[in-house]
């Protein structure tokens, strides 16, 4: 198996303070150069990464850490002409306060995947001039629904079932042709 090495032209177009912090991780299959940076860094950082050739970008990913009170954002980013290397830029916001600049003037994708993040776990997105509900129903009134401390059922159930459980309705048919209706008569 041959060691991947950093990306040289990378490591040549970040800031001064990241230039040895670049780590390679995984194995032949799944590697990926790792950068966990400091948030006010994001939009330089992301730019130089940019600069160095990876140009295709795949997306956000939020890890939430509620006993940490922090959330991670990763975002992935590969280069089609460098055979499809990945660059992850991680970094750490808190939970209390969930803002960061956006990214979408660099990679216009990244526009609907903060739409997403705001709407899921609350993040602002500064200089994001379309932050909304995109994907939840208007009516949709409780915290962000992806936090791991919200009980997204306890929620669902009031704002659809105004608070009661929902029971499935007994069926004539059933996948395997047994029908508890059928047998009995229940439910006529």
């Amino acid at each position: 198996m041959a060691t991947i090495s950093v990306d040289e032209e990378l490591i040549e177009k970040l800031p001064e303070k990241y230039k040895d912090k670049v780590v390679v991780t995984g194995t032949d299959t799944g590697v990926r150069q790792e950068l966990f940076i400091e948030p006010d860094d994001l939009c330089g950082v992301v730019r130089a990464v940019k600069e160095a050739g990876y140009d295709h970008f795949l997306g956000i990913t939020v890890i939430d850490y509620p006993d940490k009170k922090i959330f991670e954002l990763v975002y992935l980013i590969s280069s089609i002409n460098k055979n499809s290397r990945l660059v992850a830029v991680r970094t750490q916001i808190p939970r209390d306060k969930p803002e960061i600049d956006s990214i979408h003037l660099v990679y216009p994708l990244a526009y609907y995947q903060e739409i997403e993040a705001y709407e899921f776990f609350g993040i602002k997105f500064r200089r994001h001039d379309g932050l909304r509900k995109f994907i939840l129903e208007d009516n949709w009134e409780g915290p962000p629904p992806l936090r791991k401390d919200v009980d997204t059922r306890k929620i669902v159930l009031e704002l659809y079932y105004g608070g009661k459980r929902y029971e499935r309705p007994i069926q004539w048919r059933s996948l395997g042709g047994y029908s508890k209706v059928k047998e009995t008569g229940e439910g006529k």
